[in-house]
């Protein structure tokens, strides 16, 4: 099967699953097997992280995301450069590529990686389109990230730190949220 049919198959379900007034377990199951394979052999963070992108995605009719090995290997150094502290700091890179990055962090609960996305996503109440700017005081830069028309691919990571918080970043490539372009 084609990975381009494999993508059309996950936006329309997931469009589905939007839309439907009760999503059943079948119907999330079919849409969780669709992005296994478009990432073959992933752990389930990585599906979880790659399920919840592609359903905000699909919100706005953007193609799903393909999970990415080598975004994965870097935001796995760039999470374990954090395990010893678990401070938010943003990332420098490596100088290897340019890539976009969300990341989360939270102490005191075993948070996941859908936790993650659906906070960047809650970001959207923040985004004016037709200014194209954030609320201010606000932060809506996650959200764009993720619906950025011209990302394909993501890649992300989740460590649990030495001082009991969780740590997450996704890299996204091409990357986004460049001023004065629309995300979508």
């Amino acid at each position: 099967m084609s990975s381009f049919y494999l993508r059309v198959i996950l936006l329309l379900g997931a469009i589905n699953l939007l839309v439907s007034i009760s999503t059943t377990e079948a119907t999330l199951g079919s849409i969780f097997q669709i992005c296994r394979n478009l990432c073959p052999g992933c752990d389930h963070d990585s599906l979880q992280f790659l399920f919840r992108h592609n359903l905000v995605r699909a919100t706005r009719f953007e193609p799903p995301l393909i999970w990415d090995r080598r975004l994965q290997n870097h935001a796995q150094w760039w999470a374990g450069q954090r395990r010893a502290d678990c401070a938010l700091r943003h990332s420098v890179g490596d100088g290897r590529f340019s890539l976009g990055e969300n990341i989360y962090w939270g102490y005191g609960a075993n948070y996941s990686p859908a936790d993650a996305v659906v906070a960047w996503a809650s970001e959207k109440r923040f985004y004016n389109y037709r200014s194209n700017t954030c609320d201010s005081g606000q932060m809506c830069g996650h959200y764009t990230q993720i619906v950025w028309k011209n990302t394909r691919r993501v890649g992300c990571a989740r460590v649990v730190c030495n001082n009991g918080g969780i740590f997450m970043t996704c890299n996204y490539d091409p990357p986004g949220n460049y001023i004065g372009q629309r995300p979508y």
